[in-house]
């Protein structure tokens, strides 16, 4: 099998094992047999093992030595620490493209809202489409500031926050009530009012870690 070959096929499986992480196929802490993984997709192991290895610096998989391959599980603590470090990143961004930010970027930003408020009206709510768009919105602001990378630490920080989400799932009333700081982020930058964004996207963020906390106590106890 050639190089390119190999690297197509490594491609290919990473997407689908990425999208099966994140679309819940595959929980936190469950087991993936690299064997049995091939066998599924009618490669060899080769191309499983290179969109493992991928997928581990990614961090949405962990290899323990002596004891297997396993989808990571993120814990309280970690939750936390991620959002806190996209909030950060977040805000640095609003900083940066406020004062440059083209009104048709904007409009463009808006359209997404308007695609998370339709599906908002769908029964059963269609949960894994909007968390996409979700994380549309939040990372069209970091690329907008266009350093690349910041980007990239953000865009592993989205990873872990997809992941964490399937942990630390929020109800369909939380999730109505945090889309109205899209709406309201949206209308800040149209007016350019640095210090509404900011301050929303602070209470966007609390309100994620103060549901996590509650559901994380729910567990524990």
């Amino acid at each position: 099998m050639s190089k390119i070959e190999t690297s197509l096929l490594t491609k290919q499986v990473y997407d689908v094992l990425r999208g099966k992480i994140i679309g819940r196929k595959y929980t936190p802490g469950e087991k993936l047999d690299i064997h049995k993984l091939a066998d599924e997709f009618g490669v060899s192991r080769s191309p499983v093992k290179d969109a493992i290895n991928h997928l581990v610096h990614e961090g949405l998989i962990e290899i323990i030595p002596r004891k297997g391959t396993y989808v990571t599980q993120l814990n309280f603590t970690e939750f936390i620490e991620v959002i806190d470090a996209r909030l950060m990143i977040e805000m640095w961004a609003a900083k940066r493209i406020i004062n440059i930010i083209t009104d048709e970027k904007i409009d463009e930003w808006g359209r997404i809202v308007q695609e998370m408020d339709s599906l908002l009206e769908v029964t059963p709510f269609p949960f894994e489409m909007y968390s996409k768009l979700d994380m549309q919105f939040h990372k069209m602001l970091i690329d907008l500031a266009e350093n690349t990378k910041i980007t990239e630490i953000y865009s592993s920080l989205n990873t872990h926050v997809s992941l964490s989400r399937i942990v630390h799932s929020t109800s369909l009333e939380s999730t109505i009530t945090r889309h109205k700081d899209h709406r309201r982020l949206y209308e800040a930058m149209l007016e350019r009012d640095l210090p509404s964004i900011l301050g929303t996207l602070t209470l966007h963020i609390e309100s994620l870690k103060k549901e996590a906390e509650l559901r994380w106590n729910e567990v524990m106890n």
